[in-house]
């Protein structure tokens, strides 16, 4: 039973959201109606609106995380789902299981830990196979090591080498026997009744084909890096996947997830044409007229990564691989309109257009610079009229976005710390991108599991570039302003004092461990 208080946060957290929402709207009708009676020049008028795309991109997904709030309510409907789940199973023979750890070059300590962890799962009808994909011969020699001492079932391909992980996975499956599929990183440490509390639920319902669990890291104790990947994290797990779970959206994370290997059989496997061959598999499954579930409990602990390339290689391939999909999701939108539903096609719009975040801030960075510097794009000719339509979604997102994480038990200072690490990582976005969009070959890069240390300057180069230009754009505004009086200024100085300070946190990541 909930509490009269929590029942009262949950209906001012949902009024909040839908407040947010209207204001959102409202402040994008504005905006768009100063724009089109400002008189501006062709170059103005450009710049102007390349910056109302760039705010309505953002809040597009403010919008959506909002609504993820409001639908997150009906999340006690999942708990009753698991509740008639548990009691139908009671008394009736375990389905058997493969559980996978797909690795390559993967360091010795840390596989010793997952599959000690995985042996210690409650569930007798389970089997574990070690994918090792390594290539060198000492990797070789300590998987079959790690095969004897753990008691596990080795598997290596027989075919060329195709796919990645999702290759590896797809030549397991044409000999697997078993009925559900379990997939682990090699750095995954499952809790005891991990299978016990989803089994049952995949029982209940054959038309669901997975179950995706949080994604919660151990390291972030001993290394800052990785707390900011989780509290980044936290977002994502914490409301967004509820919302998605809600409406038969929710995406396989590519490990912490449970599969009925039957529905994987009926789409043609992974889908091998992405680096994020987890997203691409989740639309396949979803156009067969499966379904999923978002079960919101930490079952499994990993490793966040500790240095900063080893967290740009993984939003580079989490980037790349989700913009992949979304070229294909277009697509399918104008050739299969009826392939999803429309609450669908709304998370997957959401999901598959995310990173396009780091083109959106970039032009939102160059706003302040190019006024302070050229006076490009001009301020807007009702400045009083703009303020009161900025400040309430100001007001009302922010609160919004912390109240809800709030609610989860995360402190203010610790979702900045995410924040910061993210805003940071936009060259690495827009680069993905970039490289998604035009067709380049993208390789899978597996994140580093070594221990973090400070990378060169040559890596933070753009973060310090942008740094340089805050400062100098700040310095000027502040002389153009003693001699011009305009007031504009002092807003556009403030922004660009907000973007140094934000890029200045690269040296605090970099240094790695707390």
């Amino acid at each position: 039973m909930k509490s009269k208080q929590e029942f009262r946060s949950n209906h001012v957290l949902e009024a909040l959201g839908i407040l947010a929402i209207l204001a959102a709207m409202t402040y994008l009708i504005v905006r768009g109606v100063l724009l089109e009676r400002a008189k501006y020049s062709l170059a103005d008028g450009i710049f102007a609106a390349l910056i109302l795309s760039a705010e309505a991109f953002i809040l597009f997904h403010g919008i959506g995380y909002a609504i993820a709030i409001i639908w997150s309510k009906k999340k006690a409907q999942d708990i009753s789902i698991i509740s008639r789940a548990l009691y139908s199973s009671d008394g009736q023979e375990q389905p058997s299981i493969a559980i996978l750890v797909p690795a390559r070059h993967e360091p010795r300590e840390v596989l010793k830990k997952t599959f000690i962890t995985i042996n210690n799962i409650e569930y007798k009808n389970k089997r574990v196979y070690f994918l090792d994909d390594s290539i060198k011969e000492e990797y070789h020699k300590e998987a079959e090591e790690l095969a004897r001492e753990y008691h596990l079932t080795l598997f290596r391909r027989t075919k060329p080498w195709h796919g990645a992980k999702a290759g590896i996975i797809n030549d397991f499956l044409e000999h697997m026997t078993e009925k559900y599929m379990v997939i682990l990183d090699a750095d995954s440490n499952p809790m005891p009744d991990f299978l016990g509390l989803l089994v049952p639920i995949m029982e209940a319902n054959e038309k669901l084909a997975f179950i995706q669990t949080p994604q919660f890291y151990t390291n972030i104790n001993e290394n800052r890096i990785a707390r900011a990947a989780v509290l980044q994290q936290a977002v994502f797990y914490e409301y967004i996947c509820d919302g998605k779970g809600v409406v038969d959206s929710m995406f396989c994370c590519g490990t912490n997830v449970i599969l009925r290997a039957s529905a994987l059989k009926a789409i043609g496997g992974m889908d091998e044409r992405t680096v994020t061959e987890d997203f691409a598999t989740s639309l396949k499954i979803h156009t067969h007229g499966f379904s999923s579930l978002y079960y919101n409990h930490v079952c499994v602990f990993g490793m966040g990564p500790e240095d900063l390339i080893g967290y740009f290689t993984q939003q580079f391939r989490w980037t790349a691989g989700t913009l992949q999909v979304f070229k294909s999701l277009v697509a399918q939108f104008f050739t299969k309109p009826f392939s999803l539903k429309p609450g669908q096609w709304f998370q997957y719009a959401l999901s598959g257009t995310y990173y396009l975040v780091g083109f959106a801030y970039f032009i939102l960075i160059l706003g302040p610079l190019f006024y302070i510097f050229f006076k490009v794009p001009s301020f807007f000719i009702q400045p009083e009229v703009y303020f009161l339509s900025f400040l309430p979604y100001m007001v009302l997102s922010t609160g919004v976005f912390y109240f809800s994480l709030r609610k989860r038990n995360y402190k203010p200072n610790d979702l900045i710390l995410g924040q910061l690490l993210g805003a940071s990582s936009c060259f690495v976005y827009m680069k993905a991108a970039c490289a998604a969009l035009l067709g380049f070959k993208i390789s899978f890069g597996v994140t580093s599991k070594a221990k973090g240390g400070a990378v060169p300057y040559r890596v933070i180069w753009p973060q310090i570039a942008v740094m340089a230009a805050t400062f100098i754009a700040l310095v000027w505004a502040v002389n153009r302003f003693i001699y011009e009086k305009e007031p504009a200024l002092i807003i556009n100085a403030f922004w660009t004092f907000y973007q140094f300070l934000i890029f200045s946190s690269i040296f605090y990541f970099n240094r790695g461990t707390k």
